[in-house]
C-alpha cells in the first residue's frame, strides 16, 4: 500500500524507521477498548444532547457490530 506521504521524499523509509514507527501490533490490541470507549461516548454525546437520541442509538448499533466483528 503506498503512503500518503509517499510523494514528498525521494528515497522510501528506511526499514528500521518502519519497524520503529509501526503501531498496528499495538493497535489491533487495544481495538476492543478502544470500541468500548466510543460507545460510552456515543452514549453521554445522546444524554448531554449533543446527538439526538435516534442519533447515539445510530453509532451505539454500529460499534457494537464492530465490536461484534472484532472479537
Amino acid at each position: 500500500m503506498s503512503k500518503l506521504w509517499g510523494g514528498r521524499f525521494r528515497v522510501p523509509t528506511a526499514r528500521a524507521v518502519e519497524a520503529f514507527t509501526t503501531s498496528l501490533p499495538f493497535d489491533r490490541r487495544l481495538l476492543p477498548y478502544d470500541v468500548v470507549g466510543s460507545i460510552a461516548h456515543a452514549r453521554m454525546l445522546a444524554r448531554q444532547g449533543v446527538l439526538t437520541a435516534e442519533e447515539g442509538e445510530t453509532l451505539v448499533d454500529g460499534l457494537v457490530q464492530v465490536y461484534e466483528e472484532i472479537e
